[in-house]
């Protein structure tokens, strides 16, 4: 069911009115004193006159009547305003809080309540907070399921598919049906071996799901499940099995739903038992060890011993923290702070929701804060809300994404007949160099796809010849050349000087995270079509000029 604004209404709503015939000086008390931005007006026997009193209208009036508030009356001053019935859709009205500030709520002439900006506010903080919780319990039972897991990926997939696999009874007695339907239709068995051949046309034909999902595709549902199908998920200390805490997990899920499908807020006590759910889970369930990181990657050649520079450190409010995290030796493999020391590193204050909603920390790269140390190769567990304190671990997600994307993006580019592909291995850098520009100096012109800060790719002709004057004097003779090379490209291109580096960068960005966008044909597609052009645009000036 949809929100309704009588859903908004305080309990402790009170109602204060004026009638037309009263001063408009004492609407302006009443108003001050409550800190009311309007106030109803009613008639003689309290019915609902469809007006309302605000300190814009009586502003208003002083100026069209040129005299002062004292000279006024509430009916001089009030103005006519639209009336909602109790059960008016509350996301259907939002625009018009928003115009006026407030809506008015009335039954015929009963005057029911008022809805203000700040009430709708009040809601739908009280709203996100909730789904905060119940965030923080699902990213609490992810941590736990990979700790349960953690060096048994098979055991994790059977779990997954054991719970994830709507028909796998079908599949079970497939075969059997097969054989049983053969047999009855008095149709020769099988040859040897063509049995599997024929389930699986079977299958096929029967349309069945796909027997398993990935891990960051499954509901609550089955993360649930697959949690307490393993034999050292937590239970109360005097139960057999965990039938408790799956009672406790199904009504967390109901009260998500609740909140998800917009079926109402959350009763008190089931706002009491999400919040002993989150306290619970975070003092019982197992979490995560820290990852082993990736090998630092060895050159293969000299074309891979200057990465292309980066112009910019870490990017936004939580740029002090990405930045600590990531002068941290390759050797430490955690690190566990404080709310208070995060702070000091920040050198401002957390907002209220990292001290109340353990959701706040959970590894979401579309959060700001948490895009920062995931950027850096860095994810958070242990998070102790009573505590308040946490661990960084540092993870290999990042790097296996690199290696993901620019495997693919080198399989891509082969398909180029007049692409000279590097196709250099992937090592899990955020950087791949594609191709050699100046034949003469293959090691000098290069072109490159790299992820870069402020969720960015680009890919890039990189120059540097070793030494500063030249890159700088080589990029100049190329600029000059630029209306003739962003045609040839077909886009207008950053032209990066970097004249407090010694390299230069001629490149072309599209918003990507590699976290997020790692497996997007289209961010592919995009990546290779710019190298393809950039090389095309490019290769000319280096064969028809005499490169240094």
């Amino acid at each position: 069911m949809a929100f309704t604004l009588e859903d908004l209404l305080p309990a402790d709503q009170q109602l204060r009115t004026i009638q037309p015939h009263e001063p408009v000086s004492r609407a302006l008390n009443i108003m001050y004193q409550h800190r009311y931005g309007q106030l109803p007006v009613i008639g003689a026997n309290n019915e609902f006159q469809g007006q309302v009193i605000t300190f814009e209208s009586i502003l208003c009036a002083m100026q069209s009547f040129h005299t002062d508030a004292e000279m006024l009356l509430v009916r001089d001053a009030a103005q006519r305003v639209r009336i909602y019935p109790s059960d008016a859709d509350l996301l259907a009205t939002l625009d018009d809080i928003h115009r006026d500030n407030f809506a008015l709520i009335a039954n015929e002439l009963r005057l029911i309540g008022i809805v203000t900006t700040a009430d709708v506010a009040v809601f739908f903080r009280e709203y996100a907070e909730d789904l905060m919780q119940i965030e923080g319990i699902e990213s609490r039972v992810k941590d736990a399921i990979r700790a349960l897991y953690a060096g048994d990926e098979g055991g994790l997939d059977s779990a997954i598919a054991a719970v994830t696999d709507r028909a796998a009874d079908i599949r079970r007695k497939l075969a059997g049906a097969i054989r049983a339907y053969l047999g009855k239709a008095n149709i020769p068995a099988l040859p040897s071996g063509t049995d599997a051949d024929a389930v699986a046309e079977a299958e096929k034909k029967l349309a069945l799901p796909e027997p398993t999902k990935k891990f960051d595709d499954l509901t609550f549902d089955e993360f649930t499940s697959v949690l307490l199908r393993h034999a050292k998920a937590p239970r109360l200390s005097q139960s057999k099995d965990v039938s408790e805490l799956r009672g406790l997990l199904q009504q967390v899920r109901i009260a998500r739903n609740k909140l998800a499908h917009f079926r109402g807020d959350l009763t008190p006590e089931e706002r009491r038992t999400v919040k002993f759910a989150a306290e619970w889970l975070d003092d019982h369930l197992p979490i995560p060890t820290a990852e082993k990181a990736l090998p630092q990657p060895v050159p293969i050649d000299t074309q891979l011993s200057s990465a292309p520079e980066e112009t910019e450190g870490p990017q936004g409010s939580y740029a002090p923290l990405a930045a600590h995290l990531e002068t941290l030796s390759n050797d430490t493999t955690s690190l566990t702070l404080t709310f208070q020391q995060i702070e000091d590193i920040l050198k401002k204050e957390l907002p209220r929701s990292a001290f109340e909603y353990r959701a706040w920390w959970s590894n979401d790269p579309m959060k700001p804060q948490s895009a920062a140390w995931l950027e850096e190769g860095w994810r958070t567990t242990s998070v102790n809300m009573t505590e308040r304190r946490l661990t960084f671990v540092r993870t290999n997600d990042r790097e296996e994404a690199y290696i993901r994307f620019f495997a693919k993006l080198n399989t891509r580019l082969a398909i180029e007949s007049d692409f000279p592909l590097r196709n250099l291995s992937p090592q899990g850098q955020n950087w791949l160099v594609l191709a050699s520009l100046d034949r003469s100096r293959p090691d000098a012109a290069k072109l490159v796809a790299s992820f870069a800060r402020r969720k960015r790719l680009r890919i890039e002709v990189y120059l540097d010849y070793g030494d500063k004057e030249q890159n700088k004097q080589r990029f100049g003779q190329l600029l000059n050349q630029r209306e003739e090379i962003e045609r040839l490209v077909g886009e207008p291109l950053d032209w990066e000087r970097l004249d407090n580096r010694q390299a230069c960068r001629i490149a072309v960005y599209t918003k990507a995270q590699i976290l997020t966008d790692a497996d997007s044909p289209v961010l592919l597609e995009w990546a290779a079509k710019r190298a393809t052009f950039l090389y095309r645009a490019f290769e000319t000036q280096f064969c028809s000029s005499s490169t240094m």
